[in-house]
């Protein structure tokens, strides 16, 4: 069984990111890090933007009890913050390339793209395939200076 991704890209309208990201950071990762088949998870900013990238063991992982319970039933603050965002995208993925490699250790940037391409600085490159049929590459990058594509720096360390 492939190792599974789950990708969301958010953003928080305008005067609520602070909140936004207390709630991601105290209610949604420890309660998303809880549950069986989830290995770890980073998030990454541009601008206002966000990502994160949720390692599982395998995309069935979004499948489970314990996962559904969750998704179906949403805190109260989960849906305030949620219901707010002004861009909400999610992807669940199976990893096709490289094998079994896990997040690079040393990232500190992320360039989420549809298609392969070259850039500079890469540490590692994996590539995904969505639940919708979408190809997604992640690069992960040593630094998260600018390229000519949008650099996601890690958003802590």
């Amino acid at each position: 069984m492939r190792r599974g991704l789950l990708l969301t890209l958010t953003e928080p309208p305008p005067g609520m990111e602070e909140e936004f990201n207390a709630w991601y950071d105290e209610e949604h990762l420890p309660e998303r890090l809880a549950i069986p088949g989830f290995r770890s998870v980073r998030r990454w900013v541009s601008d206002r933007t966000y990502l994160a990238t949720y390692e599982l063991d395998s995309a069935r992982v979004l499948e489970s009890a314990a996962y559904l319970a969750r998704y179906q039933n949403q805190t109260p603050w989960s849906k305030r913050c949620l219901g707010k965002t002004v861009a909400f995208k999610r992807w669940a993925c199976e990893q096709v390339e490289p094998g079994e490699a896990g997040p690079h250790p040393a990232a500190k940037g992320l360039i989420f793209a549809m298609k392969p391409a070259k850039f500079s600085g890469v540490l590692q490159s994996r590539r995904f395939v969505a639940d919708s049929g979408e190809s997604i590459v992640l690069y992960e990058l040593a630094s998260a200076e600018k390229t000519p594509a949008r650099v996601y720096r890690l958003y802590k360390s």
